[in-house]
């Protein structure tokens, strides 16, 4: 070997982090680009025609009620309509940009945690390339990187004592996606838990939604619109759960609207329960929420309790989830199987709703759901409730 081969082989050997990070970022993009023509039901019967009518009102495209997506977002969407784009790929570039967002913030949160480089790249390799991320924002042209990557980057914040911060990025999520409130259980546990924050902390999220939405309301958008958007999407489809298979897939028919009538109310008084159980559980044993594993495994289980519990559930929201549990599995080596689990389920649905696949039946994927929630309560109650009490009287000897 020649002495400039050695030296070029040294140098990838030194920076070899480097070079893996700009690779799996060029893979990313490619895999993208891909899947950046395909038309999804929800690009074709939604999306597009939403882009059309808000191009061809102009301003008023921003101060008129186009669909139901949030304020900011239809502001986005209107000035993509200015750029010399297809609507298809505008909706699509949007949300790859924020594909690799999050997948940053993943990078950001690993390293935080680890102090590894080399797992913080492993992190931000396994989030870009996630099967569902991609086929969420490439194919699908769906936008869920956007709200979860603000979610990962309030967590680290959280992590790194910067509440403002952290706040300011929960009120960015809200401002795009009312399924922000999976993951707002496991700031007020933090809240309760800890004292490190203030009810005052939880305003932030509202002043931040109504900043985002001045451009709007400045043009004559109705205010109303600020909080009646996020109650019509609650009530959106009438249906108890809506192809995710959770625990009402289970037990009845989730096209008949009948049980949503049934079960609504039902639905948001389980919820509250169960999460008002574990959350006097975590006050009784006096769980300590600022040890960086016990915040982020409570809310895997937090966010994965709304989604099983609540009504109206889509396939897509277990997109928070999916990540939360890949980035635990990075960073401590645990629950890797529940998250292979958790994404296979997740890829269920994009495959049956994208490609008309049923790679399995639905209401087998509710039940190994089902089980695998109750497997992460155990995981949580056993290395969190039982595991601190054992320590505490431990030390007590």
């Amino acid at each position: 070997m020649f002495s400039f081969e050695e030296k070029f082989f040294e140098w990838v050997r030194k920076n070899i982090l480097i070079i893996a990070f700009c690779a799996i970022t060029i893979l990313g993009m490619g895999i993208r680009i891909c899947g950046i023509d395909f038309e999804s039901g929800d690009f074709r019967d939604f999306l597009n025609p939403w882009w059309n009518i808000i191009k061809g009102m102009g301003l008023e495209g921003v101060s008129k009620k186009v669909g139901n997506y949030n304020m900011p977002y239809q502001t986005i969407t209107f000035l993509m309509t200015l750029l010399p784009w297809k609507s298809i790929v505008a909706y699509k570039t949007l949300s790859i940009i924020f594909d690799f967002v999050m997948a940053m913030g993943g990078m950001l949160f690993v390293y935080e945690v680890t102090k590894s480089q080399a797992k913080a790249v492993v992190g931000y390799a396994l989030t870009i390339c996630s099967v569902n991320v991609f086929l969420n924002s490439a194919f699908w042209a769906q936008c869920d990187s956007i709200y979860v990557a603000f979610i990962i980057l309030a967590i680290y914040f959280l992590m790194k004592d910067r509440n403002e911060m952290s706040f300011i990025m929960l009120g960015l999520s809200f401002a795009f996606k009312l399924q922000m409130v999976f993951i707002l259980p496991v700031f007020l546990f933090y809240y309760v838990l800890t004292k490190k924050i203030s009810v005052v902390h939880f305003l932030i999220i509202l002043i931040v939604d109504v900043l985002m939405s001045l451009p709007a309301l400045f043009l004559g958008r109705n205010v109303r619109d600020l909080y009646s958007i996020y109650v019509e999407q609650t009530d959106y489809g009438k249906k108890i759960q809506m192809n995710f298979p959770n625990f009402y897939a289970m037990i009845c028919d989730g096209a008949d609207k009948t049980y949503y009538e049934l079960f609504k109310g039902f639905s948001i008084m389980l919820t509250i329960a169960i999460l008002g159980f574990m959350l006097a559980m975590f006050i009784y044993k006096q769980v300590d929420l600022t040890n960086k594993k016990y915040f982020l495994m409570t809310a895997i289980w937090t966010s994965f309790t709304c989604i099983m519990f609540l009504s109206s559930m889509h396939e897509r929201y277990s997109y928070l989830l999916d990540i939360l549990l890949i980035l635990f599995a990075i960073v401590y080596g645990e629950l890797i199987i529940p998250a292979i689990l958790s994404n296979l389920i997740s890829l269920r649905g994009y495959s049956f709703y994208l490609f008309n696949f049923n790679m399995l039946e639905f209401n087998h994927a509710a039940i190994i759901n089902f089980g695998l929630y109750l497997y992460i309560t155990y995981v949580l109650v056993k290395e969190i409730l039982l595991k601190d009490e054992a320590q505490k009287i431990e030390s007590k000897k």
